[in-house]
């Protein structure tokens, strides 16, 4: 815009006619701040049949304020009359102090406590706390604390926690609770503030003061974050403060140039993306990736509040591999972390793991691998806590078309009790217990039946020089086969034992007598199919033959 210059005494005189008025509005703000904290800094009592100004003033004030002072701050006329419901207001810095001890309402893992007077103990669930207490939790572990008036922290692993300041004023319900973090995170739920009292954490590097919110410290390394879920926070350093309302985090680090400035937190992700795969040990979780976000935290807990944390870790990807889990209920929350280590709004989930007894780990067949026998041989491990085993045994993914089942087997193997046709096989098992609880179904895994063209019949034909060439079924291209002869029915040793690239192979001259032959089909990529069952030829004389006009020779299968 383009601003022209005013001139004259009438341009001059109107200036500063604003300017008068902008400083009266500045103080007329002024002001009603003062008002506003004056009237903050007052307990509004609401007065009760039969009530007195020295009953009240024994009851609620310090020692050394006396009734009189009460009667000149609310202006009353006659202290014997104090109408019923009437609101008598109490100056905050006029009422008795009374120690607030915080509670211990759940841990996990283990945690120390030392007290003010120097004692140290483990801490325990129902523990009370007062000033001067200092908590330190393990790195795996985290308790919730809950203060005089409901508002409730959650200490997260290796992290120490100082209570510097635990009051309530006398029983006006208004506490003031001041706490530092030495290290670690907390996460807050602040009931509102009433009056004088207030809620503040401070770090080595900031203040966070609320009055009540939901919000999160970080007092991690050289930075101290503050996010803000609920209400707003009062964030304060040495360069100033700054007001971050809900839905902004602040990051302070001991660079006094850096200025205060409130950032966006990153949104949830998207909550019906957020799936757990609770059949599986350890169990996973996976959800649709947040823009912008440079790591994800992952927390774990049994609880719906999440008041202590089974699990509580950092990704980079939009999944998570979780600690092992007892079969049972759990809910988990997801929140992106921005590039200035700032975290956002959960997404939150129920889901249930059932990955008990564990399914075997599958041995045979290998995982798509080429299976020749039409009855294969299905083998796995044996998991501990497995008793028996199902087995299911299907020509889709999906298992919709089962083919073979059995759902108690004893054995770590299974064969089908008929042959299989040649094609593309899924199979899977499963562990039941001692109890006859049924565990999660093992990963799928699928294979090939191509089984080999066996030779068949073996047939021959003699040459005029005495040799003899055998013939038989020929294989798919690459198959070869193993022949062997021999004088023996058993084989036991061998006259010919040679692997051949084709369907044929000649012999030279052969002695009159029985023989017996059989060939073994090798598949193209080394696996040896079963040995079929001998074939037997009877080689005559050649004298005899001629004698007798014989030339051929007499072959017989043997059966």
């Amino acid at each position: 815009m383009i601003q022209t210059p005013l001139h004259g005494p009438q341009h001059g005189s109107a200036a500063r006619r604003a300017v008068r008025r902008t400083a009266q509005v500045a103080g007329l703000l002024l002001l009603l701040l003062a008002c506003i904290q004056a009237v903050a800094s007052d307990w509004a009592y609401r007065v009760r049949p039969g009530d007195t100004l020295w009953d009240l003033a024994e009851a609620h004030l310090r020692p050394g304020i006396s009734w009189q002072r009460l009667q000149a701050h609310n202006g009353i006329g006659d202290p014997y009359r104090l109408p019923p419901g009437s609101i008598l207001r109490i100056p905050a810095a006029w009422l008795r102090e009374q120690p607030a001890p915080a509670t211990v309402k759940a841990l996990r893992g283990q945690a120390t406590v030392v007290h003010a007077d120097g004692r140290s103990e483990p801490a325990a669930e129902g523990a009370r706390l007062g000033p001067g207490a200092r908590l330190r939790t393990a790195p795996d572990a985290s308790l919730s604390l809950e203060f005089a008036d409901g508002s409730r922290l959650r200490l997260h692993g290796d992290a120490e926690l100082v209570l510097d300041r635990l009051v309530r004023f006398g029983r006006s319900g208004m506490v003031d609770t001041r706490l530092r973090l030495q290290r670690g995170r907390v996460s807050n739920e602040v009931r509102p503030v009433r009056g004088a009292g207030g809620f503040v954490i401070q770090t080595p590097q900031a203040t966070s003061s609320v009055r009540g919110t939901e919000f999160r410290v970080d007092a991690g390394g050289a930075l101290t974050r503050t996010e803000v879920l609920e209400g707003g926070v009062q964030v304060g350093a040495q360069r100033g403060s700054t007001l971050a309302r809900r839905g902004f985090g602040v990051a302070v680090d001991a660079d006094p140039s850096t200025p205060l400035r409130p950032v966006r937190l990153l949104p949830a992700p998207d909550a019906a993306s957020l799936r757990a795969a609770g059949d599986r040990l350890p169990p996973r979780l996976a959800w649709a990736p947040v823009e912008g976000a440079a790591g994800y935290r992952v927390q774990v807990s049994a609880s719906p509040g999440f008041d202590t944390l089974l699990a509580d870790a950092t990704v980079e990807t939009a999944e998570a591999v979780l600690p092992p889990l007892p079969d049972g209920g759990y809910h988990a929350s997801v929140r992106a972390i921005d590039a200035q280590g700032l975290e956002g709004f959960d997404a939150v989930a129920a889901f249930q793991v059932v990955a008990t007894p564990e399914p075997p780990y599958a041995m045979a067949p290998a995982p798509d691998g080429t299976v020749r026998d039409a009855r294969p041989a299905f083998a796995w491990s044996r998991p501990q806590g497995a008793a028996s085993y199902r087995f299911e045994l299907a020509a889709d993914p999906a298992f919709a078309d089962v083919l073979a089942r059995a759902d108690a087997l004893d054995a770590t193997a299974y064969t089908p009790p008929e042959p299989l046709q040649p094609g593309r096989y899924h199979w899977r098992v499963g562990s039941r217990d001692a109890a006859g609880k049924a565990g999660p179904w093992g990963d799928a895994m699928a294979f090939e039946l191509r089984p080999l063209a066996e030779a068949g019949r073996i047939d021959s034909a003699a040459a005029d020089d005495g040799a003899v060439t055998f013939r038989w079924r020929a294989g798919p291209p690459g198959q070869r086969y193993r022949f062997q002869l021999s004088r023996r029915a058993d084989f036991g040793r061998l006259h010919v034992d040679q692997v051949v690239e084709g369907s044929q192979i000649t012999l030279p001259r052969l002695r009159p007598g029985t023989w017996y032959l059989r060939a073994q089909a090798i598949a193209e990529d080394g696996y040896a199919g079963p040995m079929p069952a001998p074939q037997s030829v009877q080689v005559p004389c050649r004298p005899c033959a001629a004698l007798f006009g014989g030339g051929a020779l007499l072959i017989l299968l043997a059966l």
